[in-house]
């Protein structure tokens, strides 16, 4: 009867060594969520996730997969990699096609493979931003200015002009815009200097990214009036020396133009080479919603 016992329980304690393993050392896939989205645009979003389990193995990647099919994977979509191991983590999503829907889904992967979060979608917003590059040059001696229909509804809105003028301190080079319309058109402008041509003050030359909008700093002013980019200066003596915030540097000036009574911000980049003189509109938005600011150099939204 001894022995029968004693064999039972051998037999218990083979099974339990062999047959049995701990479950606390197990690897599983990770654990992670999708964080909602944010600061949609027209072709871009913010979005991320949280990873809470990493499956008792390391987080070798871990970031956002999204695409305009549901599900999508890292496999069949475009991805974000923001890193590794646990906790949370913020993705971009970029190069988006604006007015369209598009399914987002954290992921991460361990050394058994890649688990997804919760899957969301949204829709980005429509590209209210109106852009358009030109090239077009003007020099002194030419007989008509750069002409620019911002709105493309037949109707001059500015002109880019190059002038020479003299008086008992020497010749000037002037190299400025002119908004058309009798209030139509606005630029942005320091004050007015009766001593120069059409007593223009100086253009404010805007930092790239920053807002363009009704707000404005000490000492500039939205006018309808001629203002200069730059001005060459060359004295009785034969000295030459410049004014202006263009001068040999491409810079951008902020603008208002009028659409069926409403203004709409904008922005224009011109260029002006100093050894060859020649002024260059480079390109240049508007935002197609009236009232509202737009960044300095932005080209959709």
């Amino acid at each position: 009867m001894k022995s029968k016992i004693y064999l039972f329980l051998a037999q218990s304690l083979v099974l339990s060594f062999f047959g049995c393993s701990d479950d606390k050392d197990a690897v599983s896939l990770p654990i992670v969520q999708t964080l909602n989205i944010t600061d949609i645009t027209s072709s871009s979003a913010s979005s991320g996730g949280i990873i809470t389990n990493d499956g008792r193995a390391l987080v070798i990647e871990k970031g956002i997969c999204y695409g305009l099919e549901s599900n999508p994977t890292i496999e069949n979509s475009t991805k974000t990699s923001d890193g590794k191991d646990l906790g949370e983590f913020a993705s971009a999503l970029s190069n988006l096609t604006p007015n369209t829907e598009y399914f987002v889904r954290a992921y991460a992967t361990n050394g058994l493979g890649t688990s997804y979060g919760n899957e969301i979608s949204f829709i980005t917003t429509t590209n209210s931003i109106v852009y358009k590059t030109d090239g077009r040059i003007v020099k002194y001696g030419d007989p008509l200015p750069i002409a620019l229909d911002i709105t493309e509804d037949g109707l001059v809105d500015f002109t880019i002009f190059v002038e020479l003028h003299a008086n008992y301190l020497g010749d000037h080079l002037n190299v400025g815009m002119n908004p058309i319309g009798f209030g139509r058109n606005l630029i942005k402008s320091g004050p007015q200097i009766n001593e120069n041509f059409k007593n223009m003050g100086f253009l404010v030359a805007e930092t790239l990214h920053e807002e363009i909008d009704s707000n404005l700093l000490e000492n500039q002013y939205w006018t309808e009036e001629f203002a200069a980019l730059v001005i060459r200066h060359t004295k009785t003596n034969g000295e030459i020396y410049y004014e202006g915030n263009w001068a040999d540097s491409s810079q951008i000036v902020a603008i208002q133009t009028n659409i069926n009574g409403a203004f709409h911000f904008g922005w224009i980049r011109v260029e002006f080479d100093k050894t060859t003189e020649l002024v260059t509109l480079i390109d240049y938005a508007y935002n197609s919603i009236a009232n509202q600011s737009i960044k300095v150099g932005e080209t959709s939204n």
